[in-house]
């Protein structure tokens, strides 16, 4: 590109200015991904100016609109990604067991990890501000990491015995940093994307974003466009309850800074679902009820 004034970075995008505009410079051809969301009639990404020496070039586009309206129309845009690229196969077993045996695995480790980190802390005389801060919610980090074993179990034992399962085209990176919101609505940086499993779209969100939103309502939003089945729904409670590891090797600053991240974390996850298991158990109950009814009916008639 010719007349480069400036190139700066954000958000881990090279940024170019030059003389007839603002580009984004990125590594890679995800042409292949483009052309299949176009045949899915999907046009929600950004799509490529040019491709130079396998980089490719976007116009640079920005927005300044709240975050909580952002991530409204965020939702309400991947959710149509995965209405128009959802399929159905035939179940692979040696994946779901792989699956169920790399997440068994990876909690049987946090729990030791977490168990001796906690022997060690406890073991001091004074313990740091974010050694305390630890110590007070490690019965909650507990919980969630046998929550998400219960969870698994449960995914596991459901899943074995289905013959067919529904996948996406993920963009499998989704956050506000990768979506623009201006007069168009585009996804963008597709490096990662691939067909699998629906849930990872919503739970890298939240965990890209957990911070900055209130996630319950924005949950009911995405189910009401694109409910989880039984065996989604396991999953998803499985990965959003395995909690990742904290390693206090670092300045007593960012150490509080990372467990407390955590402790926001615990906190924002216990309210994520409040009231979609609030709305299940009121359907399951108008179910228990319309079940009654029909068996007294059928009694009546006899």
């Amino acid at each position: 590109m010719n007349n480069i004034n400036k190139i700066s970075f954000c958000n881990g995008e090279k940024i170019i200015n030059t003389n007839t505009g603002k580009y984004i410079i990125k590594e890679g051809n995800n042409s292949n991904i483009y052309n299949y969301l176009r045949s899915r009639g999907f046009n929600n990404f950004l799509d490529v100016e040019k491709s130079i020496n396998n980089n490719e070039v976007y116009l640079y586009r920005n927005d300044n609109l709240k975050k909580e309206d952002k991530a409204i129309d965020l939702v309400n845009v991947f959710s149509m990604l995965h209405i128009k690229t959802t399929s159905y196969k035939e179940i692979n077993l040696d994946k779901i067991k792989q699956v169920y045996e790399d997440t068994n695995r990876k909690l049987d480790e946090l729990f030791r990890y977490y168990y001796n980190l906690q022997d060690k802390i406890e073991s001091k005389v004074y313990m740091s501000p974010a050694e305390y801060l630890l110590i007070r919610n490690i019965s909650n980090i507990y919980k969630f990491l046998n929550k998400s074993k219960y969870y698994i179990e449960k995914w596991y034992n459901l899943k074995i015995k289905q013959t067919r399962e529904r996948i996406v085209l993920l963009h499998n990176n989704i956050s506000l940093n990768n979506f623009i919101d201006d007069k168009d609505l585009l996804l963008k940086n597709w490096d990662k994307s691939k067909k699998d499993w629906v849930v990872y779209d919503f739970y890298n969100f939240y965990r890209n974003n957990y911070k900055d939103l209130e996630f319950s309502s924005l949950f009911s939003i995405y189910q009401s466009k694109y409910k989880f089945s039984i065996d989604e729904v396991l999953l998803f409670k499985s990965l959003v309850y395995k909690v990742w590891k904290i390693e206090l090797n670092s300045s007593n600053y960012n150490n509080c800074v990372m467990v407390n991240d955590l402790v926001i974390y615990l906190e924002k996850t216990n309210n994520l679902f409040l009231e979609y298991d609030k709305k299940q158990q009121e359907a399951d109950k108008d179910k228990f009820k319309e079940k009654n009814n029909n068996i007294e009916s059928s009694s009546n008639k006899e």
